[in-house]
């Protein structure tokens, strides 16, 4: 939090640039303004030199929203070159069962998201069916 007159710094550790333009640091909300000590040039070279470290966080990402570490994440994604509702090839997700946290294949983000709006369920797929034939039958 800023103090009144207060005047918000950030000092990157790498490199030392000193500014009060914050938009050139790493966006932290757990930090002091809300960014780093750590400017964006210093933070993208970090990770080219660390590809280490993007598999730790492949691995931690998926072990924590998905449950499966990366190479099972890998593996499951493989199974299926593009959506499986509607065959597009952009932007391809990890569909799984949000209870059981099962793998149910690859999606979209698209039919990902719609799937979730419809209450991710057989009911809410089967209440927009009824809601359209019903419209169709209306209209003929």
């Amino acid at each position: 939090m800023v103090s009144r007159g207060e005047t918000p710094t950030r000092k990157c550790t790498v490199c030392g640039l000193f500014t009060t333009d914050l938009t050139k640091f790493v966006k932290d909300k757990g930090s002091r303004y809300g960014v780093r000590n750590l400017c964006l040039p210093c933070a993208q070279t970090r990770n080219n030199l660390q590809p280490k470290m993007k598999d730790w966080k492949t691995d931690h990402q998926t072990k924590k929203r998905y449950g499966v570490d990366s190479e099972t994440y890998k593996r499951l994604m493989a199974t299926s070159p593009c959506c499986e509702i509607c065959g597009k090839v952009e932007e391809l997700c990890y569909d799984h069962c949000h209870d059981t946290m099962k793998f149910r294949g690859v999606l979209c983000r698209g039919c990902n998201r719609s799937l979730g709006q419809l209450g991710d369920n057989i009911e809410g797929i089967q209440k927009v069916l009824d809601y359209l034939k019903k419209a169709e039958n209306e209209t003929h």
